[in-house]
């Protein structure tokens, strides 16, 4: 595995400096390095020759801006770190949504830039051995508006895979709203994402395995912090490695991701293999779906991780399936039916919905979705067996 590495900076002496920066122990790298600005940077992602970028850009206006999105567009494999001294929030947004990767400061203390190197060399290494990787498969729920329905989907869909003999996890990622837990269990999780990342020194499987709740056979859950302030203590490097923890250990991981993309969310998502984005056939939940797309086109994502996901889908609405694929520009993947008075009853007494009412319509397309995600996944003696033991 050999990782394409491009070292742009604005004269030799500022080459010299990133070169300083370099991870010496990535013997995997190869590093070229180009005296230059903007333009041979985009040149350099277009040609498809280059893995990594890290790029020195004193300024960059809203044109260069405009180059890089395009660039990133056409080669969104391609990981590239600006430093820069332009850390304005709307240059950062601007940034993300064109697909940068990480932004450092020129001044920044000794051993960021080397941090940055270390995490995009891992992401890169990690992304050219997902066909060769036979872990589990890491899948992000995220609604389109508030109320969307994207967490009962994950607790539910995660129970549907358990009850086929996956072994799953569900990663709760809204940090200050979430409420896996909630929908998952009448009980108070014994710890928190804040707690493990509060241990994160002595983070392995076996902390992360004690920290989670068992929730029904197969299924086990970590919970959102217990109170919003507590998501500061949750870093983008330590959910990396317990969703990478998670994958060595179970068949799927689910997570549940807020609408809010911030590093930590971000970080989460690059994880996984496919992102599945909950609408309504409303106009208002379409046209914050459209705006999600965009940026998550912009932050590298391919039209092959991204699916739509139609939840309380009726036949008599007013906006159909061909009116939505004209408005997101993606055909809907998945149609969940409307029974709104069992769902509201699996929600409000946290039972999964193929367990309180197996035959409903809802149930069975959770069940042929489970299906479709791991059709060979051979069943514990009988269809719902053992999993609806009630919750632990």
């Amino acid at each position: 595995m050999t990782i394409r590495t491009l070292l742009l900076g604005p004269s030799q002496d500022g080459v010299a400096r990133l070169s300083a920066d370099l991870p010496v122990s990535k013997e995997q790298l190869t590093v070229s390095t180009v005296v230059g600005g903007v333009t041979d940077l985009t040149t350099a992602v277009l040609s498809g020759d280059v893995d990594l970028v890290v790029a020195e850009l004193p300024s960059v206006a809203g044109a260069d801006i405009d180059l890089i999105d395009s660039a990133l567009t056409s080669q969104p494999r391609v990981s590239l770190i600006l430093v820069t001294g332009d850390t304005s929030a709307d240059f950062l947004l601007r940034a993300m949504r064109a697909g940068v990767r990480e932004i450092v400061p020129p001044d920044a203390p000794h051993g960021v830039l080397a941090s940055a190197m270390t995490r995009q060399i891992d992401r890169v290494g990690a992304g050219q051995i997902t066909a060769r990787r036979t872990k589990g498969k890491v899948i992000a729920f995220m609604p389109a508006k508030g109320g969307s329905g994207a967490t009962f989907l994950a607790t539910n869909l995660a129970f549907a895979l358990a009850s086929r003999g996956s072994k799953v996890a569900v990663l709760d990622m809204n940090l200050q709203f979430g409420d896996v837990a909630m929908l998952m269990t009448d009980k108070r999780p014994p710890s928190n994402i804040a707690d493990v990342s509060r241990d994160a020194s002595r983070l392995d499987a076996a902390l992360l395995e004690s920290s989670m709740m068992h929730v029904a056979d197969n299924l086990w859950m970590l919970a959102a912090p217990d109170a919003p302030e507590r998501s500061v203590e949750v870093k983008p490097d330590i959910v990396e490695r317990i969703i990478a923890l998670a994958r060595d250990e179970y068949d799927f991981v689910v997570l549940d991701v807020g609408r809010i993309l911030e590093a930590v969310s971000i970080r989460a998502l690059d994880q996984a293999e496919t992102i599945f984005l909950v609408v309504q056939a409303a106009l208002p939940t379409l046209h914050d779906a459209k705006r999600l797309i965009s940026v998550l086109t912009g932050l590298g994502y391919g039209r092959e991780k991204l699916q739509i996901v139609l939840n309380r889908a009726d036949k008599r609405s007013d906006i159909g399936l061909d009116e939505i694929a004209k408005a997101l520009g993606y055909d809907v993947a998945v149609r969940m039916p409307n029974s709104y008075e069992n769902v509201v009853y699996s929600i409000n007494h946290g039972i999964p919905i193929l367990k309180h009412t197996p035959k409903d319509p809802v149930a069975r397309e959770l069940a042929e979705w489970a299906r479709k995600l791991a059709p060979d996944q051979a069943k514990h003696s009988g269809w719902l067996r053992g999993v609806f033991g009630g919750k632990s």
